[in-house]
């Protein structure tokens, strides 16, 4: 029996997503996370650059609504079945031993390199569409003055915004600096400041402020004596990830005046169901406050959670907080599975979500790309793309950390410490394989 050949191979491929996609295909509904309920007056679009990068846009919202403890397996599974799909298909070749290793170290880096651009690219993400009474708020996000953020309060303003979110608090770590970096038309119009703090007692308080602050005055006290002080200055202390800790009871933390929880964060999505829920309704009894947030550290630009109440963007929006408005928090987003089985066989299941959460315009998207990938694998230039890669991309990471440090030493030199201490040396050490990658190819002699 005569074998396939490639063109026919990846024919049956292509019509083989296109099924599935019809087939599988059963989107997602936006739905309150208080109540459980779908939100039919409430939608998400995606922005038209969608359409023109599906590929990385779509493994972009992958990796940036993962649960955070998935990152590790997630990442080791995809690495070992990448090594596994070119071990095998360079045997099939034929290659040399050499050619192997040097097929698998070059796959390796270009999944990297797309793992890079996922969490550091300004791709926007979906944005909430809403009735026109409604405010969508984030009241938990960073700038680049924080320790471990490493975006300007600009970039912050564009991920607001293109989230779909009408205000924002900016809540540096335990300082509250970083509000003058944001431009002034912007001030208690869209942007309101915050703090979120580090109490002695080893857990963190969000503050919500109506005007400017000095968060110096919140420093090494217990998180009861926070409360105080800051309700004394009419300030709003919301409790954030209470999952990451367990320190208090949701008693304790009303009974020293806690005005409202966190029950969904985007940098700490491992949150049990059933505490979930009974924070939720523990609210619910007591009239707190609740909201979803972004949690923004200017990885990445897609939200996958917004806050929303009847109101108006033209009064202050932490006095209309301060009335405890009935919140509903919008989620655009499934129950992921943390079993064994799910990551062993992690890029299929990635596979098979996208397949039923994905329309057919962007499904037809991905498919002209990897006709497009396979057309340049097969043709006589391959050769060059293969041998001058390399060098684009270090490119692209030397801009990268040109960037990044002049935003350092231009703005937050004092309070940043992620961008100097980690980003820029793993950047530098990138930079360093992608050289070496391109010394072993620029003769061609090892092809793919």
């Amino acid at each position: 029996m005569k074998a396939l050949n490639p063109v026919s191979l990846l024919l049956i491929f292509l019509c083989l997503i296109l099924g599935l996609n019809i087939i599988f295909y059963s989107p997602m509904p936006l739905y309150d996370l208080i109540t459980g309920l779908k939100t039919p007056d409430f939608s998400i679009t995606w922005p038209k650059i969608r359409l023109f990068i599906e590929p990385l846009y779509s493994f972009s919202f992958y990796v940036l609504t993962l649960n955070k403890h998935f990152y590790k397996p997630a990442v080791i599974s995809w690495v070992l079945w990448i090594m596994g799909f070119v071990f095998i298909y360079s045997l099939i070749d034929k290659k040399s031993f050499r050619q192997i290793l040097n097929n698998i170290f070059y796959s390796l880096m270009i999944f990297i390199t797309f793992l890079f651009f996922a969490v550091l690219l300004p791709i926007p993400g979906p944005k909430l569409e809403k009735p026109k009474d409604y405010i969508a708020v984030d009241i938990h996000s960073h700038t680049i003055s924080s320790h471990d953020n490493v975006a300007p309060a600009e970039i912050s303003l564009k991920a607001h915004f293109w989230a779909g979110f009408d205000v924002f608090f900016n809540t540096e770590h335990n300082h509250t600096r970083g509000f003058s970096m944001f431009p002034r038309e912007s001030m208690y119009k869209t942007v309101y400041p915050g703090l979120q703090m580090q109490t002695k007692n080893n857990v963190s308080a969000v503050l919500l402020a109506s005007e400017k602050f000095n968060g110096e005055n919140y420093k090494n006290m217990m998180l009861a004596d926070i409360i105080k002080e800051a309700h004394k200055n009419k300030i709003i202390v919301i409790m954030p990830h209470w999952w990451k800790w367990h320190r208090q009871t949701f008693n304790e933390l009303k009974d020293i005046g806690i005005d409202g929880f966190e029950i969904y964060n985007c940098g700490y999505r491992n949150f049990k169901e059933s505490e979930c829920k009974a924070m939720i309704n523990f609210s619910k009894r007591n009239n707190l406050l609740m909201f979803g947030v972004t949690d923004w550290h200017g990885w990445g630009y897609m939200s996958d959670v917004w806050t929303v109440f009847k109101g108006s963007v033209l009064e202050n929006i932490q006095e209309q907080l301060a009335k405890k408005p009935q919140t509903k928090i919008i989620l655009y987003r499934q129950k992921q599975s943390a079993s064994v089985l799910r990551f062993i066989f992690e890029p299929f299941s990635a596979f098979y979500y996208y397949i039923r959460n994905t329309s057919i315009i962007y499904i037809i998207s991905l498919t002209a790309w990897i006709m497009l990938a396979f057309v340049i694998f097969k043709s006589r230039f391959f050769k060059y793309v293969k041998k001058y890669l390399p060098l684009v991309i270090f490119a692209v990471y030397v801009l990268g950390i040109i960037y990044f440090y002049i935003i350092v030493v231009k703005q937050v030199v004092n309070t940043n410490e992620i961008i100097m201490k980690q980003l820029l040396p793993v950047l530098a050490v990138f930079c360093l394989l992608w050289i070496i990658l391109w010394d072993i190819n620029k003769n061609n002699s090892l092809e793919i």
